[in-house]
């Protein structure tokens, strides 16, 4: 074998692992060699994979339609821009969706989803007739950040800055339909389980709290008076305060419905869970979060199936 085939040997991935679970030693150059394959790649075009939103700013998030056909992200210069995933092309832009950043899209079905503004308000579209959006729900006093729906019960949910939780049945026809689900300060970021069967909210005070066995339009009776805040300081504290141990109840493992767990156990003492995110089977929980001291970025699984109880 020639010096150059020997050189393309030795840099290859399959040499470079093999030689790593071997516990080799690193050969001369081989430093330089990796750094060379890593970064001449770096900022290539891959072409067809890439689509741009041209002057749209940043996007917050992206959505898939259940049939696969459709893509839409939602951006920071107030639009929502449909795709093509099928060509990668951009079909439709809806310039002026809201007045402020759109912060959250998400299917309903296949042809309509919501979108979620700063502006307070969430929209709901049919890709069919884009002319103008189907219907406007308002409720919120801040930023709308999540949209979530539960084909279950019929119901979309939606949680803001102004640290609510909404229900909003789909099956009523009225303007704005809502149950107020839950309040509490520090609210972040809300998922649903692909089943509905569970609420993951996530906080600004460095714990996510888990509800099991969910019942949306029972919860808010459930847990009007309950204050999440209060109730981890006294465990944070090791105290007894009165007004938190009347919620008790609540975390009793033999609850039917809406049971309420902490989790808190991060090891980088954790401070804002800055987003979550759901495994698609509904397995475990992907959380993103900052350290107290603002050093550290840390990514977690939470298995939310071993929790279940």
């Amino acid at each position: 074998m020639s010096g150059h085939g020997r050189s393309v040997h030795y840099n290859s991935n399959y040499k470079i692992i093999r030689d790593r679970e071997l516990g080799l030693r690193r050969k001369l150059g081989h430093q330089d060699g990796m750094s060379k394959k890593i970064y001449t790649n770096i900022g290539k075009d891959h072409g067809k994979y890439t689509s741009k939103c041209v002057d749209e700013g940043g996007v917050f998030n992206v959505e898939f339609s259940q049939d696969g056909k459709l893509m839409v992200a939602a951006c920071q210069d107030k639009a929502c821009v449909l795709f093509d995933t099928y060509n990668q092309r951009i079909i439709r832009k809806l310039e002026d969706a809201h007045d402020k950043c759109v912060n959250c899209v998400k299917f309903l079905d296949s042809q309509t989803f919501a979108s979620c503004s700063d502006d307070g308000l969430i929209k709901l579209w049919d890709t069919r007739n884009l002319i103008k959006c189907k219907q406007t729900f308002s409720g919120h006093s801040n930023w709308v950040k999540n949209i979530e729906y539960s084909e279950r019960e019929k119901v979309m949910i939606t949680s803001a800055f102004d640290g609510s939780i909404y229900a909003w049945d789909m099956s009523c026809a009225a303007a704005d339909p809502y149950e107020k689900v839950f309040i509490m300060n520090g609210l972040m970021r809300t998922k649903l389980t692909p089943d509905a069967s569970k609420m993951i909210i996530a906080t600004t005070s460095g714990y996510l709290i888990l509800v099991h066995d969910l019942e949306l339009l029972q919860m808010y009776n459930d847990m009007k008076t309950f204050r999440p805040n209060l109730y981890r300081l006294m465990q944070i504290s090791d105290q007894t305060f009165p007004a938190s141990t009347m919620f008790n109840y609540l975390f009793n493992q033999g609850r039917s419905r809406n049971r309420i767990e902490f989790i808190a156990d991060f090891p980088n003492r954790a401070e804002v869970i800055s987003s979550i995110q759901v495994h698609p089977m509904g397995w475990n929980v992907l959380s993103r979060n900052l350290s107290t001291d603002d050093t550290e970025e840390v990514t977690r699984y939470v298995c939310l199936n071993q929790r279940s109880g």
